[in-house]
C-alpha cells in the first residue's frame, strides 16, 4: 500500500532520550527529485523484507507486545533497539522494515527501507536508521541517499533519525533493566491487578515507588507483583526511569 502522511495525527516531538554522540547533519540534495517519491508501507505493520538465516550478520524475529506481531530484525544493534523501544514509555507502537522509499536521484531509481518505525501517543512518527558506528556512513552515495530520505520525511512531517549502537544504552544498568522488563512483557495483567494499582494511586497519588506498587498489585507474592509491574511498564500503565538502579524506593509514575 502507498503511505500517506495525512493518515496520521499532527506530529509533535517524540521523546526517546537517546544519549549523546555526533548527530549526522543533512543538507538538501539537489540531485534527488524528492517531489516524485513513493512511500510504501507493509500491510498490518508487517515487514517489507525478511530473511530466515543466510546472512553474514545476525538476524531473526522479535515477538512484540506493542506491535501485536513478530518483528524482523537484522543485526544485534537493531535487536537491541527493538528491545528498548518495547519498554520505552514514549513509544506506543513499533514496527521494523515497514516503510520503503522509492525515488529518483541523478536519473537512477533509488530504493531504501527503514530499520524501525516508532509511533507516539500524540501521533508522532519517527523513522530510524540504525548503524553500528560512523564507519557505516563512509560511502558518499549512501549518505546522499539518506540525505534524500531525510528531506522527504521533512516534507511529510515525519522525523528521520540515525542511531548508532553506542547510543542505544545509557549504561550497563540501563541495558539490564530494559532486558529484564522486556522479558516480562507477556506476563498476564489481570483486572484485579489494575484495580489494586489504581486503588494505590487513589491513596498515594500518581507518584509511587517500585516497592509500594509491587506490594499493592500482589500483596501476598512480591515476585508476582514485580513481574506484573514490569509487564505494566511495557503496556504503558506505569512509567519508570530504567537508567537507575532498581530499588524499592525507585520512583514509579502511574498512568
Amino acid at each position: 500500500m502507498t503511505f500517506n502522511a495525512a493518515d496520521h495525527d499532527p506530529l509533535p516531538e517524540l521523546l526517546l532520550n537517546l544519549n549523546g554522540g555526533p548527530t549526522p547533519k543533512f543538507i538538501r540534495d539537489k540531485h534527488s527529485d524528492a517531489h516524485h517519491v513513493r512511500m510504501i508501507r507493509a500491510d498490518a505493520g508487517g515487514a517489507l523484507r525478511t530473511f530466515n538465516g543466510g546472512l553474514a550478520h545476525e538476524n531473526g524475529w522479535f515477538t512484540s507486545r506493542k506491535a501485536r506481531r513478530v518483528l524482523h530484525w537484522q543485526g544485534a544493534a537493531q535487536y537491541d533497539f527493538l528491545t528498548r523501544a518495547e519498554v520505552e514509555f514514549a513509544v506506543v507502537r513499533v514496527a521494523s522494515e515497514s516503510v520503503r522509499f522509492e525515488f529518483t536521484r541523478r536519473g537512477k531509481k533509488q530504493v531504501y527501507t527503514i530499520d524501525v518505525e516508532l509511533v507516539a501517543s500524540d501521533g508522532t512518527v519517527t523513522l530510524i536508521e540504525i548503524k553500528r558506528d560512523e564507519r557505516d556512513l563512509a560511502d558518499a552515495e549512501y549518505r546522499a541517499k539518506l540525505t534524500a530520505v531525510h528531506e522527504i520525511c521533512d516534507e511529510h512531517g515525519i522525523r528521520f533519525k540515525i542511531v548508532f549502537r553506542h547510543q542505544i544504552w545509557d549504561s550497563l544498568i540501563h541495558r539490564r533493566n530494559v532486558t529484564l522488563f522486556c522479558s516480562r512483557r507477556f506476563v498476564t495483567i489481570l483486572p484485579e491487578h489494575l484495580e489494586r494499582l489504581y486503588a494505590h494511586e487513589r491513596q498515594v497519588g500518581r507518584d509511587a515507588t517500585f516497592g509500594s506498587a509491587v506490594s499493592a498489585i500482589a500483596p501476598d507474592c512480591p515476585r508476582t507483583g514485580e513481574a506484573v509491574l514490569q509487564a505494566m511498564t511495557v503496556a504503558r500503565r506505569v512509567e519508570m526511569d530504567l537508567t537507575r538502579l532498581l530499588l524499592d524506593t525507585t520512583p514509579v509514575t502511574i498512568h
